[in-house]
């Protein structure tokens, strides 16, 4: 509910004034976001957790949730034998 309530927050359009954004072109699709709202989203992040317990787990007494996460590594990096010890990029 709180990701839906933010996507529609940030999803909403407003109108963007050029004294704020100087450089802005007609055809951008992503634009920054004035600070203005950057202290309102906080506000409602703040809001909205407000009564947020953090000690407790989502969804406590039904069954947990299962979160599955792919990692993808572009290049591992030279391995040195002796240090064992190796860089990723």
């Amino acid at each position: 509910m709180l990701f839906m309530l933010l996507f529609i927050f940030f999803c909403s359009s407003k109108k963007i004034d050029d004294e704020e954004y100087e450089d802005l072109t007609i055809n951008q699709k992503w634009v920054l976001a004035p600070k203005t709202q950057d202290t309102d989203a906080t506000l409602i992040i703040n809001k909205l957790l407000k009564e947020y317990d953090k000690k407790l787990r989502p969804d406590i007494g039904i069954k947990p949730t299962v979160i599955d996460v792919d990692i993808y590594v572009n290049s591992i990096g030279p391995v040195s034998s002796i240090n064992m010890v190796r860089n990723m990029s």
